[in-house]
C-alpha cells in the first residue's frame, strides 16, 4: 500500500511538510477536521494554506525543527469558518529530508471538539442545577444529558409553594440582621426537606419559596414526594421551635397542586431561570396564600391522586382570585 493511501485510512488527521514549510501530504481525516481539500493546500506553505491553524502553531513548529525534538499533546482552540469553535490536540515530530539541514514536520491531529463540547455541556448543566436540585439528580442528568430539555416542554409536575406567615410583623420588631438569620434557618429546613425528596428548588421569593417535582428528572411518585417534603418541612419547623424563643418562631403555610405545566428555561436570552408555567402553578400559589400557619393545603384534583396514601381533612370550598368557580380544598394531616 502506498504511503498516501495508508494516510487516508488513518482516523487521525496527518499533515506533513518539507524543509521549506510546504505541505506535502494531507490525509482525508485532516481534510474533514480542518474543512479543507488536499488539492487546494498541497504544494503551498502551511501558514497560508491553513490560515487558522498555521499561524497559531508556527512558533511551535520552528521549535520542533530547531531542536529536532517532537512535541506531544499540544492543544489549540480555533474558530473555523465552516465548523465554528474547534478543539484540536497536536503531536508534531521532525522529519529529516535528504538534505542534512532540511527538516520538515509531521503533524498528527486529534479532533477534541465533540469531547470538549460535551464537557462544557456537562459543566453548564452542573452550574445551572447543582444549587437547587439534589446532587443525586444532578449526577443522573449528567449521565444522560439528553434527558434534560432546556427551552420548554409540557409535562406533569407537582408545584410546592411555602410562605412564612406574619413575617412582616416579625421583621418590624427585630433588627434586619436578626430577620435574615431567623428567616434563613426556616427556609433552610424547607429546602432540605425538598432536596431530600429530590425536588427542584425553583426560586426563593423573600420569605417564600417555590419548588417542583418531576422536573427535570422524571418521578412517577412526584405528588407523594411533594407531600412528604411538606410534612417533613412542618415537622422540622416544629423541632426548630423547641430551640427558639416564641418571638423567633415562624410558621409556613404550604400549598401543593399537581398538573400539566410548561417547564424549561424561561426569561430573556441573557437572564433566565429553570421554572414552570401553568394553571397548577397559580393554584399552588393560591392554596399557599389560603393556608394558615402550619397548614398544608391541596386542591381536589391533587387529592384524588393520593387519597389512599394520606390522612386529610376537607376544608370545604374556597374562592381564589382569578378563578370563576370555587375549589374544594383539603388539608394534609399525615401519611397513612
Amino acid at each position: 500500500m502506498k504511503l498516501d493511501h495508508l494516510f487516508d485510512h488513518i482516523t487521525n488527521g496527518v499533515i506533513t511538510t518539507d524543509g521549506q514549510d510546504i505541505i506535502v501530504t494531507l490525509n482525508r481525516a485532516a481534510e474533514r477536521i480542518l474543512m479543507v481539500q488536499e488539492n487546494e493546500v498541497k504544494g503551498h506553505p502551511y501558514t497560508k494554506a491553513l490560515p487558522q491553524l498555521g499561524p497559531a502553531i508556527a512558533p511551535l513548529i520552528e521549535t520542533v525543527k530547531r531542536r529536532d525534538e517532537k512535541v506531544t499533546g499540544y492543544e489549540v482552540e480555533l474558530k473555523l469558518p465552516q465548523r465554528g469553535q474547534t478543539f484540536l490536540r497536536l503531536n508534531i515530530s521532525p522529519l529529516k529530508n535528504n538534505h542534512p539541514n532540511s527538516t520538515g514536520v509531521a503533524i498528527i491531529v486529534d479532533d477534541l471538539t465533540e469531547q470538549r463540547q460535551l464537557a462544557r455541556q456537562v459543566q453548564q448543566v452542573r452550574r445551572a442545577f447543582e444549587r437547587y436540585i439534589s446532587p443525586r439528580v444532578v449526577e443522573q442528568l449528567l449521565s444522560d444529558p439528553s434527558r434534560l430539555r432546556l427551552g420548554g416542554e409540557r409535562r406533569e409536575v407537582s408545584i410546592f409553594f411555602a410562605d412564612v406567615r406574619n413575617f412582616v410583623a416579625f421583621s418590624e420588631a427585630v433588627e434586619p440582621e436578626v430577620q435574615i438569620a431567623v428567616l434563613n434557618r426556616h427556609l433552610t429546613l424547607a429546602a432540605e426537606a425538598i432536596l431530600k425528596e429530590d425536588g427542584t428548588l425553583d426560586k426563593f421569593m423573600g420569605d417564600a419559596l417555590m419548588a417542583m417535582f418531576n422536573a427535570p428528572h422524571e418521578q412517577p411518585d412526584h405528588v407523594m414526594r411533594a407531600i412528604r417534603a411538606a410534612l417533613n418541612t412542618q415537622h422540622a419547623i416544629a423541632q426548630l421551635h423547641d430551640q427558639l424563643p416564641p418571638a423567633k418562631q415562624l410558621n409556613f403555610g404550604i400549598g401543593i397542586a399537581a398538573g400539566p405545566a410548561i417547564v424549561g428555561n424561561i426569561g430573556a436570552d441573557t437572564v433566565h431561570s429553570y421554572t414552570a408555567v401553568g394553571d397548577n402553578v397559580n393554584m399552588a400559589y393560591r392554596l399557599q396564600a389560603h393556608a394558615q400557619p402550619g397548614q398544608i393545603l391541596i386542591d381536589a384534583l391533587t387529592y384524588e391522586r393520593i387519597e389512599e396514601h394520606v390522612v386529610a381533612h376537607e376544608q370545604g370550598l374556597a374562592h381564589f382570585k382569578g378563578h370563576s368557580v370555587p375549589h374544594r380544598v383539603f388539608e394534609i394531616l399525615d401519611l397513612r
